[in-house]
This record gives structure tokens, sequence and C-alpha cells, in this order.
């Protein structure tokens, strides 16, 4: 069989035998591996890893404007109206508009207080067994690294901006 060569870009040539040099790719790699080890603490409970985190975050918050909920949880309003509204759907939430206010608030009701009750311990195994198999001081390092990650601005200066 021969391969045809003339269509070779050669950023991507130079770039073939690196594996997970785009930090998108890898990112969202482990994003996925992360997804699937918390799943696993949490199978059985009936929630997913990223609702635990919102529940967990309302625990602190008591209730909170959708929007600043958003901001705080560092994800689009959108994804968070998403992701408020299936909570809401299986009762671990509520949303409401405060009186003299124009803006949707969430808090956690007793269901997602109780379920939280339950599911903390198995995010708490979750948690140290991840801290385990990576040690702390790649865990301490990994953290940092992908909080200042995540504090990026949402629009970085493109190619054509100037220093």
């Amino acid at each position: 069989m021969t391969t045809d060569t003339s269509n070779r870009i050669p950023l991507l040539e130079d770039l073939r035998h690196s594996p997970h040099v785009c930090m998108a790719e890898v990112t969202r790699a482990a994003n996925r591996a992360l997804s699937r080890h918390y799943g696993a603490y949490l199978d059985g409970a009936g929630i997913a890893p990223g609702q635990a985190s919102l529940l967990m975050q309302l625990y602190y918050l008591k209730d909170i404007s959708v929007a600043d909920f958003a901001a705080r949880m560092r994800t689009e309003r959108t994804t968070m109206i998403r992701n408020i509204a299936a909570l809401e759907r299986a009762g671990r939430v509520e949303t409401f508009t405060p009186e003299g206010s124009r803006s949707r608030h969430v808090r956690m009701t007793d269901t997602g207080r109780s379920l939280l009750a339950d599911i903390v311990t198995r995010w708490d195994a979750a948690q140290k067994a991840l801290k385990a198999q990576l040690g702390a001081e790649q865990w301490t390092t990994l953290i940092t690294a992908l909080n200042a990650l995540a504090d990026l601005p949402g629009h970085l200066p493109g190619p054509d901006a100037t220093s």
C-alpha cells in the first residue's frame, strides 16, 4: 500500500509522535478520567459528579443568584441553568425570585441536603483514593495548575494581538 505524501501538513507531521501536545485534548481526556473515577464512587447514589459538586457548593452558599453561581463555578450561565434544571426536576434544588429582585436564585431543598449527607462520604473516598494514587505533591501541583487554567480570562488574546 502506498501512502500519498503530497497532502501532508508540516506542523502536524512534526507533532506526529508527540502525544497530548494539545492542552485542550489532554484536559478533556483528564476530565473524562476524573468523571469516570468520581462516577464510580457515586454509582448507585442517583447523582452525577458535576451535580454533586453543585450541591456541595450550595451547602455553603445557602441561596445565590444563578448568574453568581455560574461565575463561582466558572461555567457559562446557560450551562448552569441546564444543570440547575436537572437538579430541580429531581427535587434537589429550587429556584425562586427574591422579593424586589429580578434575578433567579437557587437553593438546596431538604431532599438535596439528605442526598448530600449520603454522598459526601463517597466523594471523600474518591478524593482520598485519587490523592493516594497521585501523591500529595502531584495532587497539590495539579490543583494549583488547574485553578490557574480555570482562572484564565474567557477570551485570551488571539494571534493578531500585540504585546
